[in-house]
């Protein structure tokens, strides 16, 4: 049958009004929207059935089994209309519902969306449907917090639904409901201190929910669409994440129900201390008090229907920090009880990753007990009581898996900065060797720390997954106010961090057919050549103690270091090898603290000699914490090993601790003693002496440097020493390798030589 020229000009008139209306092309906008499912039952249980699951990949609900997937073939309740993989059951009262940015959905302002849903129930309307436009608090106006300072009314807690798009499912017991032309409003002023009344929308939560006392719901094909009619059997736009397939030790403990330690690093964003403080708000906005605080600060478990919570959260910031909310995600995701899975936040304000290493081995270890400031807990139990599986467990409670957040605070050594991270991951790698990272930095604007670029390569390096939040962030300011997620400074709000910790959920959903894990790489070849510093293990020197030369200055182990001093001024001036350092830090601190420092460096080149000094009015060193690079070996002029042509050990007093040992042999002007040693880099110690000649020290013949041995270290204070010292071969290919060291125009005070494997 052929088509007339006027009806096919009518045809295509009708579809270009199509297009226009709804794009060049319709896809079903959720995720997972055949809702495909991983089913632990076997895991746990031995049991053989895998049909059904009491979570959905990509989808949320208020607790573990309040909805139910089941394959589409294993249910007698209902016949679908059509063909369909998995089907939903909704118990009484209970809703399941997916949020989605709309930047990640391609929409905009002004687009039009429509939802329809297949189901079944057993009277009528028993489902309602709605279609919400998530939106950042915007409100007009100004409010006073509890602690007395005055803020703009946007961000204040969670995101704020509405307007939103609902409706019932009819006549039972079949159904589709369907809601159409839904049009996204949005629209806002950018401005740290002005609120507007306008809609800040970025997101759409879909939300279904079964309003009967006793029935079930069973709900399949939800399809949500732009343009303004409903559609269903659309081909799916968004695939469901994989990122799960590169923690796969951590994937298979929550399948088996096995207890978790995670530890989260970071500063003061990433455990929620945000400005103003992140209270609990009345959330209901027909409440008179919407967004009113309602509890200030330490947590209280009774308000959010969870009292048996309150030893495990230590204040609301807690609670509402990303990693917070990505402990209650995977209870519900994984059916966990709070005490099998440990939140150990590490993370605190003003800290490094640089401090963080002198706090590693006693936050893995559990060494700190339980405290609101110091891992995120209620004082008064210890860890043993809270988490008994954890401790009961073969392994112990050595952590599991360690979550990379802010970088902000991270301005120690540039780009050189790769470095301390990397040396972190490796200290976990040898002490912790089935560890497992995740990579998720806050990043504002995409231009707020330079640290998702060092995430970046490491991820490349060590098959971490780097789930990219900067990006989403960065789109998200299309459609909002970017102040209303961080108000003041760069501290995010509630919703930043309900943000944040969607991110990270994705590294978590998991459906079949399960694809093959990805295990991350222990231990490849460095990035970095800074690294073997940081990876090291540490060594507190407290004042007074023999190697801080009178109480300001100190000869480093080797090139990383964190410490802690004193002064009367301002802030505490700080010398590396004589000259003044311009880098971070410099508060005063009174005491050790493994998470915050005066100073941390470890831009210094290894197997040189390292003096640190603090200066300024009645300054003084507290603690210094040395990191010893890997694979360091010391071998004294006295040892055996040494040809020294009968040369006999002198006398030599060390003012500064002897750090390279006490016992010198005197080499005379024209002649050499040699060793034989295994390594890649090799640091030669010796004493300045006023008539100290020059040193040569050659590997295998060639000659590594030159240098003399009369050369005083001039102290801040302008004084002209002459102490110990050491210098650095360079790198040379692994092997066994003669060094000879000659002295000329004048005797070498030799201490002895540090061997380095570098590999």
């Amino acid at each position: 049958m052929k088509t007339s020229p006027i009806v096919a000009l009518g045809l295509l008139l009708a579809a270009g009004s199509i297009l226009a209306a709804d794009g060049p092309e319709r896809t079903n906008l959720l995720v997972n929207p055949s809702f495909r499912f991983h089913s632990f039952a076997n895991s746990r249980e031995g049991k053989p059935a895998s049909y059904t699951s009491g979570a959905i990949a990509c989808w949320n609900q208020d607790a573990y089994g309040d909805a139910e997937v089941y394959r589409a073939t294993r249910t007698t309740a209902l016949r679908t209309r059509f063909p369909i993989e998995n089907v939903v059951v909704l118990h009484p009262g209970k809703r399941f519902y997916q949020f989605s940015l709309l930047a990640d959905m391609g929409l905009d302002h002004g687009d039009r969306v429509s939802f329809s849903v297949y189901g079944h129930q057993a009277g009528a309307d028993s489902l309602a449907a709605a279609v919400h436009l998530m939106r950042l608090d915007s409100q007009s106006g100004q409010w006073t917090a509890p602690d007395g300072r005055t803020f703009p009314k946007h961000s204040r807690g969670e995101l704020v639904r509405g307007p939103s798009y609902a409706r019932t499912s009819g006549a039972p017991p079949d159904f589709e409901l369907t809601i159409a032309d839904c049009p996204i409003v949005g629209a806002f002023t950018e401005s740290p201190d002005r609120s507007t009344d306008q809609p800040n929308t970025i997101g759409i939560e879909v939300e279904l929910m079964n309003r009967s006392k006793d029935q079930d719901v069973w709900v399949y094909s939800p399809c949500l669409t732009r343009g303004v009619e409903p559609a269903n059997r659309l081909a799916e736009g968004r695939p469901i994440p994989h990122h799960y397939r590169g923690i796969p030790r951590t994937i298979q403990n929550l399948w088996r129900g096995e207890p978790l330690h995670i530890l989260v690093m970071g500063s003061s964003i990433d455990r929620g201390s945000a400005n103003p403080p992140m209270y609990l708000f009345d959330e209901d906005p027909k409440s008179p008090r919407f967004k009113t605080p309602l509890s200030v600060q330490a947590f209280e478990g009774e308000k959010v229907g969870h009292p048996e919570w309150n030893d495990y959260v230590g204040r609301w910031q807690h609670y509402f920090m990303y990693g917070g909310r990505l402990r209650r995600l995977l209870m519900e995701k994984f059916n966990y009880p709070i005490d099998k899975l440990l939140l150990n936040t590490m993370a605190c304000d003003g800290s490094s990753i640089s401090e963080s290493h002198s706090g590693l081995a006693d936050y893995a270890s559990l060494s700190i007990p339980p405290d609101e400031h110091a891992n995120g807990h209620r004082k008064g139990k210890t860890w043993q009581e809270l988490y008994p599986a954890l401790f009961a467990r073969p392994e112990g409670p050595r952590p599991d898996l360690v979550i990379f957040g802010s970088g902000a605070n991270e301005k120690v050594d540039g780009p050189d900065e790769l470095a301390l991270f990397e040396g972190a991951i490796r200290w976990f790698q040898r002490h912790y060797p089935n560890v497992e990272f995740l990579f998720c930095m806050w990043q504002n604007r995409e231009g707020y720390t330079p640290g998702t670029g060092y995430l970046m390569e490491l991820a490349l390096r060590y098959q971490v997954p780097y789930l990219d939040l900067s990006r989403a962030l960065s789109l998200t300011t299309r459609y909002a106010n970017s102040y209303a997620l961080c108000p003041r400074d760069g501290h995010p709000q509630a919703a930043g961090h309900f943000l944040w910790a969607k991110q990270l959920e994705q590294a978590f959903d998991v459906a079949d057919p399960i694809e093959p894990g990805i295990a991350q790489l222990h231990l490849p070849e460095r990035i970095h050549p800074l690294t073997i510093g940081w990876e090291g293990d540490m060594r507190t020197y407290a004042n007074p103690c023999p190697r801080i030369h009178q109480g300001t200055a100190m000869i480093l182990d080797d090139t990383a270091v964190n410490l802690w001093a004193t002064t009367r001024d301002e802030r505490v001036g700080i010398r590396v090898d004589g000259q003044e350092h311009q880098g971070s830090g410099r508060k005063s601190f009174a005491r050790r603290d493994v998470r915050n420092s005066t100073f941390a460096t470890g831009r210094l080149a290894l197997g040189d000699r390292h003096v640190v000094e603090v200066t300024g009015n009645q300054s003084r060193l507290v603690a210094v914490d040395c990191k010893t690079a890997l694979g360091r070996q010391w071998l004294p002029i006295t040892s055996p090993r040494w040809s020294v042509q009968g040369l006999k050990p002198g006398p030599f007093a060390s003012e500064w601790g002897s750090p390279y040992g006490t016992e010198p042999v005197h080499v005379p002007a024209g002649k050499s003693v040699q060793v034989q040693l295994a390594g890649t880099l090799w640091s030669v110690a010796y004493v300045e002496q006023s008539r100290g000649g020059q040193m040569s020290v050659e590997v295998d013949g060639q000659l590594a440097f030159r240098v003399p041995t009369n050369v005083p270290f001039v102290a801040a204070d302008g004084r002209r020493l002459l102490m110990e010292n050491r210098k650095g071969t360079g790198r040379f290919p692994y092997g066994t390798h003669v060094l000879r060291i000659t002295a000329a125009d004048g005797p070498v005070t030799l201490l002895g030589v540090f061997a380095y494997d570098t590999r």
